[in-house]
């Protein structure tokens, strides 16, 4: 990798700054805080670097054309100081170290219940608030949770986490059976009304600022999905264990403002049914990129987490009942977290 120094150097033409590597997510990019010496920029001190893992030039930057119209609609995402994407690298707003994860470490449970109820205001915001006024000229309109996306989804599940990572090797009627299931949980998902979705809503992409309030970060993947979506990402986390009654307190506050604020809310029946059928489709989602980050990327480190993901679907699947109960039984033959 290039010298992250030099590169901003040349692109800042400074050089009164030290940086600082940060813990990078799962994908290839690379992160560093920039800690000015003297005089910061643009009245900061700090500053997040973000070099590009690959080059990009197929128009505007996903990441950026969900900032800017995300940051146009009052959102909190981190505002950018400079992008020089011809050289893979944004520099950007520092919101500081402090993830929801690490924010609820050891906190009392009604700080927890706290900065739970203000992310679940933030999808509200994104579904009803500020978020609403996003531009039509945005990528998040052009992309939606369809049936095409929910199976690819489930498909990279198959492949990475049922062939290769349970090395499992289903006959075809029970191949039919789990790709019956995939496809009618993705058709009953995709026929849900649309909202902004981060699309990634879980305890490492939201921060704790200094002044407790939110921000959200790896958004760039934001697209329409249900409304269910982000609730579901969010209180079915794989890298957290909340309170006892944290997350159903959360999603009792969250379905009585989304009640509130829908043009024509679901009834709470309805609403919880479509919540299990999200919860099986994200975790499964889930538990499927772990499998190719640890098959494929050899990123192992994220391996821990693909049994407390599947251990939040089978309790979905049991409410679902008839309606899933031969895929349940089938795909748990080979993947034994679901048992």
């Amino acid at each position: 990798m290039p010298d992250p120094n030099q590169r901003l150097a040349a692109l800042l033409d400074r050089t009164d700054f030290k940086i600082e590597k940060l813990a990078g997510d799962a994908s290839d990019r690379s992160f560093f805080r920039v800690i000015f010496d003297a005089a910061g920029i643009d009245g900061r001190k700090t500053a997040v670097l973000m070099l590009l893992g690959e080059p990009h030039d197929g128009g505007e930057l996903p990441y950026l054309n969900v900032q800017r119209h995300m940051d146009s609609a009052g959102l909190p995402v981190p505002g950018i100081i400079i992008a020089d994407i011809e050289n893979g690298l944004i520099l950007m707003e520092d919101y500081g170290d402090l993830t929801l994860e690490e924010a609820i470490e050891g906190a009392e449970r009604e700080k927890v219940l706290d900065l739970y109820k203000k992310a679940a205001d933030l999808i509200l915001d994104m579904q009803f608030g500020s978020g609403k006024n996003i531009c039509e000229d945005c990528i998040v309109y052009k992309y939606a949770f369809d049936v095409e996306k929910f199976m690819f989804e489930f498909d990279f599940f198959y492949k990475h986490a049922v062939l290769a990572f349970k090395k499992a090797a289903p006959g075809t009627t029970d191949e039919n059976i789990i790709k019956r299931g995939f496809l009618y949980i993705s058709e009953t998902l995709a026929a849900e009304p649309r909202f902004v979705t981060h699309r990634d809503y879980h305890s490492r992409n939201l921060m704790v600022r200094a002044d407790g309030a939110l921000g959200m970060v790896d958004f760039q993947d934001a697209r329409m999905g249900p409304a269910q979506y982000d609730l579901a990402s969010l209180l079915m986390d794989s890298y957290v264990s909340l309170p006892v009654g944290v997350a159903k307190d959360v999603y009792e506050y969250y379905f009585g403002n989304y009640s509130r604020r829908a043009p024509s809310p679901d009834t709470r029946t309805r609403f919880d049914r479509i919540y299990d059928f999200m919860t099986v489709q994200r975790n499964i989602k889930a538990a499927g990129s772990f499998a190719y980050l640890d098959v494929v990327k050899k990123k192992n480190r994220y391996l821990q987490y693909f049994q407390p993901c599947l251990a939040k679907v089978k309790p979905a699947l049991e409410r679902l009942g008839d309606e899933l109960t031969a895929f349940h039984d089938t795909l748990s033959k080979y993947v034994g977290e679901l048992r």
